[in-house]
C-alpha cells in the first residue's frame, strides 16, 4: 500500500506492507519519504491504537472526519488528508492541453477495456478495469479528451508505470 499523507503545507510519500499478524498486533514495515521502520500496531477499539515504534510506545486516537484525519499522540493533535496512491496516478488533472500518458498505478491483470482508441471521454470516465490482489479498479480519464492509444489487451500483465492507455485533450 502506498499513500501520499499532506497536512496542508508538507506531503510525505508512505509506503506499508504487512509483515506478520499476531494474536495481539500486527507487524508493519513503513517507508516515509525513503526511511523505513518496523512498527507493531494494536486495535484497542476502533479509534484506539497502541503503536511501538523504536522501543517507545505510543497511544494514538484516529477519528475521520469527512476527507482528513484527525490524529491525537501525546496530548498533540493533527490532521491529515491521505490519498491512496492509485487516486493519485488516476486522478490527477493535467495542467495544460496535450497528451497524457496514464499509468498504471500498481502491477497487476488488465481485466476489462471499457472505451476504444479514438472515443472522446470525460474527466472520471471509466477506461479500463485493472485487477491487482484480487480487487478490481477502474482506471479513469484524468481529463475530459479524446483516448488515442490503449496499448494493452484484457489478460495483459502490467507493472507498475506501464502505459495503460493515452489522453489527448
Amino acid at each position: 500500500m502506498a499513500f501520499e499523507v499532506s497536512d496542508g503545507e508538507h506531503t510525505l510519500k508512505v509506503k506499508a506492507s504487512r509483515l506478520e499478524v499476531r494474536p495481539h498486533d500486527e507487524l508493519f514495515e513503513i517507508e516515509i519519504d525513503g526511511v523505513t521502520k518496523v512498527i507493531s500496531i494494536s486495535r484497542i477499539s476502533p479509534a484506539h491504537l497502541s503503536i511501538i515504534l523504536d522501543g517507545k510506545s505510543y497511544n494514538v486516537e484516529v477519528e475521520r472526519f469527512r476527507e482528513k484525519y484527525r490524529v491525537v499522540t501525546r496530548g498533540e493533535v493533527y490532521e491529515f488528508s491521505v490519498t491512496d496512491e492509485r487516486e493519485v496516478a488516476t486522478t490527477a488533472k493535467a495542467q495544460v492541453s496535450g497528451r497524457l500518458v496514464v499509468t498504471a498505478p500498481m502491477p497487476g491483470l488488465v481485466v476489462e477495456l471499457m472505451c476504444e482508441a479514438g472515443q472522446r471521454v470525460e474527466a472520471d470516465t471509466g477506461v479500463l478495469v485493472l485487477e491487482a490482489m484480487k480487487m478490481q479498479n477502474e482506471i479513469t480519464a484524468p481529463v475530459s479528451g479524446t483516448i488515442s492509444e490503449i496499448p494493452v489487451e484484457p489478460g495483459a500483465s502490467v507493472n507498475s508505470g506501464d502505459c495503460l492507455f493515452v489522453i489527448e485533450s
